[in-house]
């Protein structure tokens, strides 16, 4: 049974996208000044074949049944992608992988599947994307031991971490569209979602882009980071689950081929080990 927190999410998640959907999108005719953009309630619910009574509660966060029918018979109306509707199952219960450990795992047990890795990049993250263990050119590229070891909150409140993302206005919106269709896996954890709390009480731009209700598919993606001695890196960043039941995952950054990253890369690890040195 979803939270009222999950069945409010859901809500917001929808109204979100209905206001997406240009009305001439689902054959509906252009007919005067709209008030606000999108589809109306009364226009969901008569497409999808719900009640508006039922839709209006579903977007009150009110529902606590809602079926996979109905939230299918919605998906279609407002075309949402797969991410978006598996984003949308987890919150109402039809489809959580939710198998989180109590205990932190021990980073030392890990750290052979990172260093494997190098001079790639490489770190272990939990459920809550704080890093339980990293290879020395991960720690060097995302400046790991200069912030709290959690990926959301040192990208947001860390200016070093911040200084890393060439593009970082831009990496700010993807990061939380990952991160909040990564959380429907988890669905009504109470530590997630009082790090989400946290993160909204302390970053406006954090606030801004979770009220945007955006998912995004979070296993693989190109990102533009720069080091101070390595320079700009063009890296495909690969994101891989041990287990379900452990609730840890593994990310590897690797060159873009054909870019100056290929030969740039084994410079993070040198200049950690000039670092370790210097100290």
């Amino acid at each position: 049974m979803p939270t009222g927190r999950q069945l409010k999410e859901i809500g917001q998640f929808l109204k979100a996208r209905r206001a997406e959907v240009n009305p001439t999108e689902v054959g509906l005719p252009r007919a005067g000044v709209r008030r606000t953009p999108g589809l109306r309630r009364e226009e969901v619910a008569l497409l999808a074949g719900v009640g508006v009574s039922w839709y209006t509660w579903i977007e009150q966060g009110r529902a606590e049944n809602v079926s996979a029918e109905v939230l299918g018979a919605i998906s279609r109306v407002l075309s949402l992608d797969d991410t978006q509707r598996q984003y949308m199952w987890r919150l109402a219960g039809l489809g959580s992988s939710h198998f989180a450990l109590s205990s932190q795992p021990d980073g030392e047990t890990f750290t052979p599947f990172v260093d494997n890795w190098l001079p790639n990049p490489a770190y272990i993250a939990d459920r809550m994307w704080n890093v339980v263990v990293a290879n020395s050119a991960a720690c060097e590229l995302l400046a790991l031991g200069s912030g709290c070891g959690n990926l959301m909150e040192d990208f947001f409140l860390n200016p070093q971490t911040r200084s890393r993302y060439a593009e970082w206005e831009q990496d700010a919106a993807t990061m939380v569209a990952r991160f909040r269709a990564h959380t429907a896996n988890h669905s009504g954890d109470r530590l997630l979602e009082a790090m989400v709390d946290r993160l909204l009480a302390r970053s406006d731009q954090f606030a801004k882009l979770w009220s945007a209700q955006e998912v995004r598919e979070d296993s693989c993606g190109i990102d533009l980071l720069q080091h101070p001695r390595a320079g700009e890196l063009s890296l495909r960043r690969t994101t891989l689950d041990f287990t379900p039941r452990l609730g840890l995952r593994l990310t590897v950054f690797m060159a873009v081929p054909g870019t100056r990253a290929e030969r740039a890369l084994p410079l993070l690890t040198l200049s950690r080990d000039v670092s370790s040195t210097a100290a």
